[in-house]
């Protein structure tokens, strides 16, 4: 089994698979300490409309947002433990690429950073700027994949 399952629902998003999955590759070793041996995740990269749906179901919140995390960490049959699902606002990113000066496959790889990072259970909105803090340091050691010019 792959660690990584991308499904990509929108004609957005052409060659955001193969990005993901070589961000991944790279990524799981920037995690090392706080990522459990054995994952398995998934990512969809959508419409924002569906974001949307998925943000007023879940959340509560009208709106569309650039993504959401799924949290899960059940034991899979395999052994593997599934960490759960990112959900990525396709046409989102793009806009917000353009706004912040990234490319588009910059702010995906962002996005799916940020969201791994809240499967791993971490939460800017409550953990005093921890989770911004490891965000940071990943996106200095993985400087291949991100520009440094904006934290």
């Amino acid at each position: 089994m792959n660690d990584l399952d991308v499904f990509i629902e929108t004609p957005c998003c052409e060659g955001c698979r193969k990005i993901l999955e070589e961000f991944w590759t790279e990524l799981k070793k920037q995690l090392n300490p706080f990522i459990p041996e054995n994952v398995f995740l998934e990512v969809s990269v959508v419409e924002d409309e569906k974001v949307k749906s998925l943000n007023k179901t879940y959340r509560g919140k009208d709106a569309v947002t650039d993504v959401l995390s799924f949290e899960d960490g059940e034991k899979l049959p395999d052994g593997n433990i599934f960490l759960g699902s990112i959900v990525i606002a396709c046409t989102r990113a793009k806009q917000q690429a353009i706004d912040v000066g990234n490319s588009f496959e910059e702010e995906l790889r962002f996005l799916f950073l940020h969201g791994v990072l809240h499967l791993l259970g971490f939460d800017h909105e409550k953990d005093n700027g921890e989770m911004f803090k490891i965000q940071r340091d990943i996106k200095k050691r993985l400087k291949d994949f991100f520009s440094l010019s904006e934290d």
